[in-house]
């Protein structure tokens, strides 16, 4: 099983880490990140890690990441 690490830097950057990742990457938002990761992982069982201002939350991804992480952004 992958592990991945995502991350909000406070700053407006959104960060991958992980051993498929290779050096930290960074984003614009949370959807490109996820969208990345699932990308490097071929979809495969992942545990990915989410830390956000003190939030911490483990999501563990089936084959094919059934489990949503985010909401898509809404038009105002």
């Amino acid at each position: 099983m992958k592990r991945l690490s995502i991350s909000y830097d406070g700053r407006l950057t959104w960060l991958l880490d992980g051993d498929i990742v290779g050096p930290t990457r960074t984003f614009g938002s949370l959807a490109e990140t996820v969208a990345c990761a699932r990308e490097l992982t071929q979809a495969a069982p992942a545990i990915i890690e989410l830390r956000v201002s003190g939030f911490y939350a483990c999501v563990q991804q089936e084959q094919g990441w059934p489990r949503r992480i985010h909401a898509p952004d809404r038009a105002a």
